[in-house]
C-alpha cells in the first residue's frame, strides 16, 4: 500500500507540472511509526511535497524507537522521526546520530511532553489528576520509548518511582485492547493511541496529558554523521520539504487526519483529529534544545541506569539545515511564535 501511495503522490504532482521529472528525484528513506506526530511524513508523501523539493521519499515503518535507531545505523534509511529518549541513549553509546530538527516541540519552553498521556481504566479506580493512585498498578506502554520517560517523570513528580508500579511492555497499537480487557490498569502512550484509549475504552479516564515539568521530550529528526558528510544537499531538500509539510498539517488538521488514517490502522477520523490537536508541530531548535537535554532528559536517564554520565549533546546537533530553511523560505514558520534573540540557536 505504501509504495502505491508513494507512486500516486509523485505522479499527481508531476502531472501538475509542479515537481521534478521522476528521474531527477533524489532518493531518501524516512524511518517512521504509527504515531500522529509523524503526520508530516505521510502528508509530505501523499501531497507530493517531497517530490516538489526533488525527493523520491520512501517511508520505512517501525514499531519502536529502538528498532528505528538500529535501522538508521544499519543503513535501512537516511532519516528518522522519533522521540528524544532513543536519540540520547544512542549518543551515550557513541552512536553517530545527528539531530537536524524537531518533529514536534516548542523552542520557547524549557519543558515539553505535550504528545504523551496516561489513561486509566474505569476498573482501576484512578481519577483524573490522581497520579498517586497508580501505585501498585499495572501500566502498559512500549518500553524504551518517550512514553516510558514521560510516565516515570510524572511518577517522580508525585513521589513515586518505577518500583512502585508494574510496567508491562505492550506495542502501541495493542494498548487500547489491553486496557479494554483489563490486562493492564492504565497505559502511557503518545498520540493517537492516547486519544484512542480515551474515546474507545468505555469509562476510561484521562489521568494526565503532558504537563510533566521534569520532562523534555520533543520529537526529533535524526540522521547520521556519515549522511551529513555525504548527502548534505539531500538533507537540505528534506528539511525544507518537512517544514512545509509540518505547516500544512498545522493549517489543515482535518485533511491531515484523513491522510493519517491511511497509514495508521485502527483509528477513526474523530479520534485522529482529536489526537492531532495535542501535537505542536514545530521543527525549530533553540538554545533550550541542548540545555534542557543536559539539565533534564539526560539526568533522568542516568537515574534509570540508561546513561552512565551526563554529557553535552551540542556536538550531535546540526542547525545548518534549519538555518537554510529559515533563510530561503521563512514563510513556512510565519504562523509560529518567534524565538527570542537570546534563545536563537542559528
Amino acid at each position: 500500500m505504501f509504495k502505491k501511495l508513494l507512486i500516486s503522490a509523485v505522479a499527481a504532482v508531476t502531472m501538475s507540472g509542479a515537481a521534478f521529472a521522476q528521474d531527477d528525484l533524489s532518493k531518501i528513506r524516512i524511518g517512521a511509526a504509527g504515531a500522529v506526530d509523524h503526520s508530516p511524513v505521510f502528508v509530505g508523501v501523499e501531497r507530493g511535497i517531497f517530490a516538489e523539493h526533488g525527493l523520491d521519499a520512501e517511508v520505512v515503518m517501525y514499531q519502536s524507537g529502538v528498532d528505528m535507531v538500529n535501522g538508521l545505523l544499519n543503513g535501512a534509511q537516511e532519516v528518522n522521526v522519533m522521540g528524544s529518549v532513543p536519540y540520547l541513549s544512542g549518543l551515550a553509546r557513541d552512536f553517530p546520530l545527528v539531530l537536524i530538527g524537531h518533529l514536534h516541540g516548542d523552542p520557547n519552553r524549557d519543558s515539553y511532553s505535550d504528545n504523551q498521556s496516561i489513561i486509566a481504566s474505569a476498573a482501576s479506580g484512578v481519577a483524573a489528576g490522581d497520579i498517586a493512585a497508580l501505585k501498585g498498578l499495572r501500566i502498559g506502554l512500549p518500553r524504551g520509548t518517550g512514553a516510558e520517560g514521560f510516565l516515570l517523570g510524572v511518577l517522580g513528580a508525585a513521589g513515586l518511582s518505577e518500583a512502585d508500579v508494574e510496567l508491562i511492555n505492550v506495542p502501541p497499537a495493542e494498548l487500547t485492547t489491553a486496557l479494554n480487557q483489563n490486562d493492564v490498569d492504565a497505559v502511557a502512550i503518545w498520540q493517537p493511541w492516547g486519544a484512542t484509549a480515551v474515546t474507545k475504552v468505555e469509562g476510561s479516564v484521562l489521568v494526565q496529558a503532558g504537563g510533566c515539568p521534569q520532562c523534555y521530550d520533543p520529537g526529533t529528526i535524526l540522521t547520521t554523521q556519515s549522511i551529513v558528510a555525504s548527502d548534505a544537499a539531500i538533507l537540505q531538500k528534506f528539511m525544507a520539504a518537512f517544514a512545509e509539510s509540518q505547516q500544512w498539517v498545522r493549517q489543515n488538521p482535518e485533511g491531515a487526519a484523513e491522510i493519517n488514517m491511511r497509514w495508521i490502522q485502527g483509528v477513526d477520523l474523530e479520534t485522529m483529529t482529536l489526537a492531532l490537536s495535542s501535537v505542536n508541530l514545530d521543527p525549530r531548535m533553540s538554545t533550550y534544545t541542548a540545555q534542557m537535554y543536559q539539565e533534564k532528559t539526560i539526568p533522568f536517564l542516568m537515574g534509570l541506569g540508561r546513561i552512565e554520565e551526563n554529557f553535552d549533546p551540542t556536538g550531535a546537533i546540526d542547525t545548518r539545515f534549519l538555518a537554510g530553511v529559515q533563510a530561503n523560505t521563512p514563510d513556512v514558520f510565519s504562523d509560529l511564535d518567534p524565538i527570542p534573540v537570546d534563545r536563537q540557536a542559528y
